[in-house]
Formats: C-alpha cells, sequence, structure tokens
C-alpha cells in the first residue's frame, strides 16, 4: 500500500474513533450520517484486508519465496539420464537422437517445463529400449512428475502476483470511496460543531488527510541559572596577625 494510501486509511480510522468519543453529537446529526459511518467502517475493513493480502501475496510471488529452484533441479536430474542414454544410442536406434539433447542451463522454467514434457512425450516411444539400457522403469513418470511439479509452481507464482495486484486495484477503489464518505459526514456534522470549538477542532484534526509524518519539536531546556549565594565569602586573618586565645 502507497504512503498516501495509508494516510487515508489511517484518517478513515481516526474519524471511526471520533464517532466513538462523540456519540452524542452523533445522535443529533441527520440519520445518513450514522449510514455513512457504518459504510466506511466497511470501506476501511476492506482496505485493511487487501492490505494485508497484498504484502502475503507479494511475498509468496517472489523467487526466494517459491520451491522453483528445487523443481527446476529435479526436472534436469530426471532429464539427464534419458539424454545421456539417448546419446550414446544415436545412430544405432532411429530417431532416437530427438531425446538426447539436454535444455540449455540458461533457459526459464517454462521453456524448461516444454522441453521435459516433449521429452517423456518422445520417450515413450523408445521405453522399452530406454529400459534395457540401464534405466529405471519408471524414469519417464519420474520426468513427468518433476515438471508438473515446476510448471505448478510457476503457476503459483504467477497466481500470487495476480491476486497482489487485484488487491492493490482493490485498495485504489477504496480509498476514493472513502474520501466521499468522510466527506458526506463532513457536511452533516458542520452545523452541529459550529457553536462547540473544542468538538470542532479535534473533528477537523480527525478528517484531515496528513502528506507527511509529524515530526516532533523538541524544545531545548533552559540553561541553569546560577543564583547568588547568601552565605557571605569566608574572611582570611591578614597576614602578620594572631588569633586571641
Amino acid at each position: 500500500m502507497t504512503n498516501t494510501s495509508l494516510r487515508s486509511l489511517q484518517s478513515f480510522r481516526r474519524v471511526q474513533g471520533w464517532a466513538v468519543a462523540h456519540d452524542d453529537i452523533l445522535r443529533a446529526a441527520p440519520l445518513p450520517v450514522s449510514a455513512y459511518l457504518v459504510k466506511l467502517g466497511e470501506v476501511v475493513a476492506r482496505i485493511e484486508s487487501n492490505a494485508t493480502k497484498q504484502v502475503g501475496q507479494h511475498q509468496l510471488s517472489t523467487r526466494s519465496a517459491t520451491d522453483a529452484e528445487v523443481c527446476r533441479a529435479a526436472v534436469r536430474v530426471a532429464m539427464r539420464p534419458i539424454a545421456q542414454i539417448a546419446r550414446s544410442l544415436r545412430g544405432t536406434v532411429f530417431g532416437i537422437s530427438a531425446i538426447s539433447k539436454m535444455p540449455d542451463p540458461s533457459w526459464d522454467n517454462e521453456h524448461l517445463v516444454t522441453a521435459a514434457n516433449s521429452m517423456v512425450e518422445n520417450a515413450a516411444i523408445f521405453r522399452t529400449t530406454l529400459i534395457e539400457h540401464g534405466l529405471q522403469p519408471d524414469c519417464i513418470e519420474t520426468l513427468q512428475t518433476a515438471a508438473a511439479a515446476l510448471k505448478a509452481s510457476v503457476d503459483a507464482r504467477g497466481m500470487a502476483r495476480a491476486t497482489a495486484v487485484g488487491a492493490r486495484d482493490g485498495i485504489r477503489s477504496d480509498i476514493p470511496q472513502g474520501k466521499t464518505l468522510v466527506s458526506r459526514i463532513d457536511a452533516g456534522l458542520m452545523p452541529l460543531l459550529q457553536n462547540d470549538p473544542a468538538a470542532l477542532a479535534s473533528w477537523k484534526n480527525a478528517k484531515r488527510v496528513t502528506t507527511k509524518g509529524v515530526v516532533g519539536i523538541i524544545i531545548p531546556l533552559s540553561p541553569a541559572v546560577s543564583t547568588p549565594s547568601t552565605t557571605p565569602p569566608a574572611t582570611t586573618a591578614a597576614p602578620g596577625t594572631t588569633r586571641a586565645a
């Protein structure tokens, strides 16, 4: 959520708090004012929910939050034995060269999934040959499962990104609606607050949307003023005089 949206949300919550603290004024206000406050509460709840969702889904959409790297490694591990056996049989088994090449390490996940699925499809033709030359009976199924897991990881990341964008747009839609509701509440309250300076001042402070954080002002302490001592200074005997016994 942007700083501007956050400041607006904070003002909406201050309006809600002001309404709770000035229930006597609200009872004297026109009925639509209370209805607007209820709607404002719904807007605030939606914004807060979408803000939480936006942060959470954004985190899920990052590469570090997914298991894509693990899945990617599993795909390449499953592909390598098939390609290795196929390379050793090139020139002796017609068409097996179609599964003899590993994808480039720089390929992204989408291209790697496509390459893995292509190998699964083509390797099925040579299943018996691959098994006869030392591969596990489920080598093709292992690759198919690994490719499906990588695809699921990629899709989950994309879905998280889409959900985060939806939450962001939901906030953008609700902020103007909240401001409209506050404006209508303001119009209903102002006639009641004209003769109550304290309530009017608190209302104006509650509804305002700040553009920057409020910086506290530090007032330095005044330096201590030394007061003259009332104790007379000690006297010293003049040189050459003696104290009487």
